[in-house]
């Protein structure tokens, strides 16, 4: 079996409204590139990556990228030589999508699904997944806000909707104390039993942490996520000898501090891992298909981090249907993986999935059981959702338009609009 060419379709999903962090209030829409592989043999693989999702984005920049770069230099190799593959291409987005596809062909020519090829036993249907908190912006026609004032009846929507077991919350975006505050009142009215999380997006310094800490403590949380910023986020994972390493000190300092536990997310580096394990400076880590540099980055990233003893689970960026496919046959091959992951895919109106969004049932993303990653792309939404000229304007405009009305201030070097 061997590579004959590839196609690539740029599309914009939009959110259900704008949702806020610390990084101040997302692009309207999730830009994102998909790829098709092809083969000798009539099989396709598909593939996922995207670009930042700003209004400085050059719309069709990825697609020629693919088209008059990637297609060609992966002309007539094998799927089953994917590391050779990805090496020529470089540690990059696009190598990423290409690796999914090769993962996904040789599913298809095996006629099994992904995790059977990962080593994962039995058949896996469901992965745990969380309920993923965001407040929110208005949508165009002025619906779906979530502040302060409505927040409560967001979460047990979203519970009731999905049947979650597990809530996390996006912190970041009002004064600490309100927030705190308003962990309180979700802990409150969701019991005791349901398992509560928050992510400030390493916007707290260390004595903001500490206290914050000290206040959340006796809510039971299952940990914080990133409550300080410690690493670049999107690390390709390297073992390679003399990397400088990052400064965990004062994850360190705020884990002998307090009893909540803490999660460390980009620590996508198998070196990073060894690092927070010898440091004790976290009790989860978190990885994804994006920042492990793609399926079988994040199956040594998992394997790695059960052999350190560190508690692992899967976080969320922006990936949509056939990341999140990948993320979920990941890991169903680690077992050993009972921490419920992110997902920020409700938030999303669509996919460009045929059969439409991938369901959630009882607190768990179901997992397609098709051979390779079960998972193929519509035509029909790929043309719905196309990033035309005329789309990228319109979401730029309502970009600028939403950052004016909630006064979201400029970016630091940190990407960061808000620190505490």
């Amino acid at each position: 079996m061997f590579i004959t060419h590839l196609e690539a379709y740029s599309v914009a999903i939009p959110f259900t409204a704008p949702i806020f962090s610390a990084y101040g209030v997302s692009y309207p829409a999730r830009l994102r590139t998909f790829i098709r592989v092809h083969t000798d043999v009539g099989l396709i693989g598909v593939g996922e990556t995207g670009v930042s999702a700003t209004h400085a984005v050059e719309r069709d920049a990825q697609l020629r990228l693919f088209e008059r770069t990637v297609g060609p230099r992966i002309r007539g190799e094998s799927p089953f030589d994917y590391r050779q593959i990805m090496q020529k291409l470089g540690n990059s987005a696009e190598s990423i999508a290409v690796e999914l596809a090769c993962w996904d062909l040789m599913g298809k020519a095996a006629g099994v699904p992904v995790y059977r090829l990962l080593g994962g036993e039995g058949e896996r249907t469901a992965i745990p997944t969380a309920a993923y908190f965001f407040f929110r912006g208005k949508d165009r026609s002025g619906a779906h806000e979530v502040t302060l004032d409505n927040y409560v009846d967001h979460v047990l929507w979203l519970i009731e909707r999905y049947g979650f077991r597990t809530v996390k919350m996006k912190l970041g975006v009002y004064d600490p104390l309100d927030e705190a505050e308003a962990v309180a009142r979700v802990r409150a009215a969701i019991g005791p039993k349901m398992r509560l999380r928050v992510d400030p997006n390493g916007c707290w310094s260390l004595p903001v942490a500490k206290r914050m800490l000290k206040i959340l403590e006796p809510l039971d949380l299952e940990f914080v996520e990133e409550p300080l910023k410690w690493v670049p986020s999107r690390v390709p994972v390297s073992t390679q000898a003399g990397v400088p390493s990052v400064d965990t000190s004062g994850l360190a300092a705020l884990r002998r501090s307090s009893a909540v536990p803490i999660a460390a997310d980009g620590a996508y580096r198998i070196d990073f891992l060894r690092q927070v394990e010898r440091e004790q400076a976290a009790d989860v880590v978190l990885g994804d298909i994006q920042g492990a540099n793609g399926i079988r980055g994040l199956h040594d990233f998992f394997t790695v981090a059960h052999v350190l003893g560190l508690a692992a689970s899967l976080h969320s960026g922006t990936e949509l249907g056939v990341q999140q496919v990948a993320k979920l046959h990941v890991a169903a091959a680690h077992p050993e993986i009972t921490i419920a992951g992110d997902a920020i895919y409700p938030e999303y109106v669509d996919d460009v999935l045929v059969g439409g969004k991938l369901a959630i049932e009882n607190g768990e993303m179901l997992l397609p059981q098709g051979p390779g990653l079960g998972a193929d792309l519509d035509n029909a939404k790929l043309a719905q959702y196309e990033l035309t000229e005329q789309k990228h304007r319109e979401y730029d405009e309502f970009w600028r338009e939403i950052k004016a009305d909630y006064k979201i201030p400029a970016a630091g070097p940190d990407l960061l609009v808000r620190r505490f």
